[in-house]
């Protein structure tokens, strides 16, 4: 028998176990086009940078350039993540790694749906946990984390939640 032609190959390191999406929904009261508008442009009005945020209650969430970030009041910047697709008013995907780095991130896909009665359906889904060797306490944290920031969004937007 001869040798395997990678046997002197390195081992990989371990990688997480796949992870589910974690998927929400919500619905605003207004077009597609204002939910749109209320999630990206206006997120600095609605984001929780008090309890889901780098710097905490003072800070600033924006996207600006292709690029989603937060500003410390010490002018700080932590980038969350990189615009993948901008489609207004349909869909939105950006890659997503608040407080940690580029390597670990997943992608946070947001779809906009109107509904018959006028109002649109938000539907977020967050995947990529397995770049993250962290990725099922992490998937985990968004999956109860998740709920109560869109709920805020709708409640700024408006409905409720």
């Amino acid at each position: 028998m001869s040798p395997s032609l990678f046997s002197h190959a390195p081992d990989l390191p371990d990688r997480p176990e796949p992870q589910p999406p974690v998927h929400c929904e919500v619905t605003v009261p207004h077009a597609a086009t204002e939910a749109f508008e209320g999630f990206t442009d206006l997120i600095h009005l609605w984001w929780p940078v008090d309890s889901h945020s780098v710097y905490g209650e003072g800070s600033h969430v924006e996207f600006e350039d292709r690029v989603l970030t937060e500003t410390s009041p010490a002018d700080e910047v932590s980038i969350w993540g990189d615009v993948l697709d901008w489609q207004p008013p349909v869909r939105l995907r950006v890659t997503w790694h608040p407080g940690t780095t580029p390597a670990t991130a997943g992608t946070v896909d947001v779809e906009f749906a109107p509904a018959a009665d006028g109002s649109t359906v938000v539907r977020l889904t967050h995947t990529g946990w397995e770049r993250d060797p962290e990725g099922a306490s992490r998937r985990a944290e968004y999956a109860a984390g998740w709920p109560p920031v869109l709920h805020r969004y709708v409640r700024f937007m408006g409905g409720t939640a």
